[in-house]
């Protein structure tokens, strides 16, 4: 493996992997979202991954992040940001210790903060010594939705937490 990718659910690995492949790369995904609100909801995430990860031969692991606890109630760049992090950081640890690159599914998403996601990705990149493998595959989003309905993949309506849920801050 010379990257790992943080993934967020299952539709938004699709294009990204594609083209990450397309590229040489050899690709491990990483499942690390302890902000997906409610149970139900990240159970349908997970298995909407594991479904691609079998159509598309994609080696997944399981990390560990600290607990859930948001500073702030309210989608804000405080939140998110802390989100960001939270789930990233064992995504950098472990690139670091194999010695590979890492990014996230994340940067695909139109919805997301991208410019504070990627300072916090170069932060971490920093922090724990694994080269950040940036990609902007923001206008890889509609083909990869496409894509996903033809599947039958689950699509999510929210980002992921209980407040983006409310706020709707849909994916």
């Amino acid at each position: 493996m010379d990257v790992l990718v943080h993934i967020c659910c299952g539709i938004c690995i699709l294009e990204p992997l594609r083209e990450l492949r397309d590229e040489g790369r050899e690709v491990l995904g990483a499942w690390v979202n302890p902000n997906i609100e409610p149970a139900g909801e990240h159970d349908r995430r997970l298995d909407a991954l594991r479904t691609v990860a079998r159509l598309e031969d994609l080696p997944l692991v399981r990390l560990d992040a600290e607990p859930f606890d948001p500073p702030a109630p309210e989608p804000s760049d405080e939140r998110c940001g802390y989100c960001y992090r939270l789930r990233l950081l064992p995504t950098a640890r472990l690139a670091a210790e194999t010695g590979s690159a890492f990014t996230t599914t994340l940067f695909y998403s139109r919805y997301q903060r991208h410019d504070l996601l990627l300072s916090i990705a170069l932060e971490l990149a920093r922090e724990t010594g694994a080269p950040l493998l940036y990609r902007d595959w923001r206008p890889l989003f509609a083909r990869g939705r496409s894509r996903a309905k033809k599947l039958g993949i689950y699509r999510q309506r929210y980002c992921g937490c209980r407040a983006s849920q409310l706020a709707g801050r849909k994916e």
